[in-house]
């Protein structure tokens, strides 16, 4: 059986939750090493053997409030994460579940609604 759920689930991930993942080498401005990674797939989707993230980075690269719409800012108290930071929209990508590490944090339901924005944005949805 190939689809959907038929090896069972992974991890328990949950969308908004910011786990560590190891970004490979694939070139250009792509994010690469180790960064939090914000889960962005619907709960629906939880027994996937993939996840779909964002990653996150502590550099914006613009000052606070004149970011772009797919940079989305991150304060460390909405996060639980030890410092500020952005999520980076436009470099969604789908990683292998198991690939992800510890949980770092988990964002509030208000950044959580900027994520849904930028998405929008990012995938002209």
């Amino acid at each position: 059986m190939v689809g959907i759920g038929a090896g069972g689930p992974v991890l328990r991930l949950s969308r908004g939750g910011v786990y560590l993942l190891t970004y490979g080498e694939v070139g250009g401005s792509v994010m690469r090493g180790p960064h939090p990674a914000l889960v962005v797939q619907s709960d629906r989707l939880a027994r996937s053997s993939t996840v779909l993230v964002c990653p996150m980075t502590s550099l914006g690269g613009r000052p606070p409030g004149d970011e772009p719409p797919y940079l989305v800012a991150v304060p460390r108290t909405a996060s639980g994460l030890k410092r500020d930071g952005y999520v980076r929209v436009d470099q969604i990508m789908t990683a292998p579940a198991a690939a992800l590490g510890p949980q770092l944090g988990r964002l509030s339901p208000a950044v959580m609604t900027r994520v849904d924005a930028s998405l929008r944005f990012v995938l002209g949805v």
